[in-house]
């Protein structure tokens, strides 16, 4: 149900090129479970890099509602950062 999905922009009944091959399915009755399970170790990374704004003794540098996330950083470097350790993460799942 998953394998093989891409996604492509329709412009004047032109298609471009696939520009997502992978991720859930819009409004798919499983998509938030598997998204979640998929987030859950990126929170960690994020919260376990010591990286990000903070309340307290609370992470708040990642915010993460439904499919979206905001990172939250007091400088330009830490978000840099960051969104390294998003990068590295995905990189991790799109090889597999």
């Amino acid at each position: 149900m998953y394998t093989n999905n891409v996604a492509r922009v329709l412009w004047n009944g032109i298609a471009s090129k696939s520009c997502v091959e992978n991720g859930v399915r819009e409004g798919g009755i499983i998509s938030p479970i598997l998204f979640c399970v998929y987030l859950d170790g990126l929170l960690v990374q994020l919260r376990n890099s010591g990286i990000g704004c903070h309340i307290g003794n609370f992470f708040v540098g990642a915010l993460a509602y439904a499919d979206d996330l905001a990172l939250l950083t007091p400088s330009a470097s830490a978000m840099r950062t960051l969104l390294k350790i998003c990068d590295d993460y995905s990189a991790i799942f799109n090889s597999i």
